[in-house]
């Protein structure tokens, strides 16, 4: 069965009783409008056709806060070492641990985001470099000027690679998981992949909690 909705002179509908209940939980129609059906010629209050039939409670509007943790739940949690514990595993490393995190959190993109080129980009960067420290053992001149040639192209690869990391990093958490995260160009080419675990150490914080962390 049908109802019609009359507030003023004006007259709307038909509804279905579903309808109507969701219309009346969600307050766009009052108790006090009129209310008839098709088989009905007089109007009374929507209170008198709703009757004792339960009004089911309006959802509430799910928050910024909601989506993103919705969001976040169908990915993969970033790299979760604390950034202060990879800084100071670089150091005594002398910097190899650091590349080896730079692949770790690249692989990671990857998964967010397949298109990223920054495992690509950072491979042949650690590869250029290794290369240049052979060469560089070498008393000879051209394996020197060679071993410079490679170190500029290993620097060059290996920021390429930071900011393909820093685009797909703000792409996936303005868009997949809108947290609206935001990185810093200038932070980006000088300490990227300290930089970046220091984000992802907050989006863990963040992630934790709300429960998406184990």
């Amino acid at each position: 069965m049908n109802y019609f909705i009359k507030r003023d002179l004006q007259e709307y509908g038909p509804y279905t009783l579903a309808e109507l209940q969701r219309y009346v939980a969600s307050g766009n129609v009052l108790l006090t409008d009129l209310c008839r059906s098709e088989g009905m010629n007089d109007w009374v209050p929507v209170s008198q056709v709703i009757g004792n039939i339960p009004v089911p409670a309006a959802a509430p509007a799910p928050t910024p806060a909601s989506v993103a943790a919705a969001a976040a739940a169908q990915y993969p949690a970033p790299p979760s070492l604390h950034w202060a514990i990879v800084l100071l595993l670089a150091v005594v490393t002398c910097g190899l641990f650091l590349w080896v995190w730079a692949i770790v959190q690249a692989n990671w993109v990857r998964k967010i985001q397949p298109a990223s080129k920054a495992m690509v980009l950072w491979s042949f960067a650690i590869l250029l470099s290794l290369i240049e420290v052979v060469l560089a053992a070498f008393p000879d001149d051209t394996a020197k000027a060679v071993a410079i040639v490679l170190r500029l192209g290993g620097a060059v690869l290996w920021i390429t690679g930071a900011f393909s990391m820093k685009s797909s990093i703000e792409e996936h958490y303005n868009t997949a998981e809108p947290i609206g995260l935001e990185l810093n160009g200038v932070m980006t080419f000088f300490f990227n992949v300290l930089y970046f675990q220091y984000h992802f150490t907050k989006i863990n914080e963040l992630r934790k909690s709300q429960g998406l962390m184990a």
